[in-house]
This record gives C-alpha cells, structure tokens and sequence, in this order.
C-alpha cells in the first residue's frame, strides 16, 4: 500500500511539472490499473489537465461503473474538484447529466458539495459565481429536500474566515437564500445562524 501511495503522489508531481508527460504517464496507469486506487488517482491527475486523455479517462470511467452508484459518485466528485479554468461550467453542465439526480443527496454531495467544499479554487473567485451557484442550488434542492439544501449552506456559513469582498459576496448569497419565500424551516436555521454567528 505504501509504493502504491508513493507511486500515485510521484504521478501527481511529475503531472504539475510537465501536463503533457503527466497526461501520457496517467493516462497508461488509468488504463492498466489493476485497482481502483490506482485508477482513480490517475484519473484524478488528469481531471487537471485539459488534454485529450482527461476527456478519453472520463469518458471510459463513467462507461465502466455507471451502474455502480457508489462509484458514479466518484466520477462526479473528482470533476468537482478540478483546478481547470472552466469547472463551474463543468459543474453546470454535470447538473444536467443524466446520472445526475437532485433527489438523491449522495450524488447531490458528490457534485454540488465535493465543489463548494473540496474546490478552493473555483469556489472562492473573486468573481463570487461559485457562491452564486451554490445559493442557486440550495434554493432549488430546498423545495424537495430541506435536509440536504441546509447542510449545503455550510460553506457559505464560513463566510469570517475570508477577506473583506469575498465575505461580502457570501453573505449576499447568504440573505439571498434567506429572503427565498417558503424557505424551509431547515435551511431558514442554518442561514439565519450562519449571519448570526
């Protein structure tokens, strides 16, 4: 177990110093990958990497597990996670995947969540769209399940431990949710705790 960790920590760092090389060397182990740990670390080096394997690694993937649930979960988190310029779209766009089911808060978490509280990156741009979509999805996911809108309003809820704009863009988010009619009592909680606190 330790060479396998080693030898997926080694792809990732020979990936963020040369993609081209990176996405030759994770595109071969995803292919012979004799485990899931293996494959998945692969696949997770290339989802950083715009490049023809990422989409091929994908594509194959999902192909593979998409009867597993358990694993589809996998397919969209990783794409969550993605540093590459264009994931929120991706993330957009995955939202209309057919895989893709509001009403089962696994997958919700998977995709919605695994972006807002595993992507760092995108989440938090300046801009203030990653907060935006994830107020958008709460609004939407409060209506059918109140449970799972509510705990997606936690990273919105750290709103403190950011600079001056980004707390400002998510507290708007925030008060947004808040003023949505027929809040559920849930989500109204956790929202009206997060300004609070």
């Amino acid at each position: 177990i330790g060479r396998r960790a080693l030898r997926n920590v080694c792809l990732a760092y020979l990936a963020a110093g040369d993609a081209s090389a990176g996405a030759r060397l994770a595109k071969a182990q995803f292919d012979l990958g004799a485990n899931m740990t293996d494959v998945l670390a692969a696949l997770g080096v290339l989802v950083d990497i715009d490049c023809p394997e990422r989409a091929a690694a994908l594509d194959a993937f999902y192909r593979r597990w998409e009867a597993d649930p358990l694993v589809t979960d996998k397919w969209f988190a990783l794409q969550a996670r993605s540093s590459l310029p264009n994931t929120l779209d991706a993330v957009r766009a995955l939202a209309q995947h057919p895989a893709f089911n509001r009403a089962n808060p696994n997958r919700v978490r998977a995709l919605i969540g695994a972006f807002s509280q595993w992507n760092q990156l995108h989440f938090h741009a300046q801009s203030g769209e990653g907060y935006a979509f994830l107020a958008d999805e709460v609004v939407a996911l409060d209506k059918a399940n109140p449970t799972t809108a509510a705990r997606l309003v936690q990273p919105l809820g750290q709103w403190r431990r950011y600079d001056a704009v980004r707390q400002g863009l998510m507290r708007a988010q925030l008060d947004r949710i808040l003023a949505t009619p027929g809040l559920s009592p849930n989500t109204y909680e956790m929202v009206s705790k997060s300004l609070a606190e």
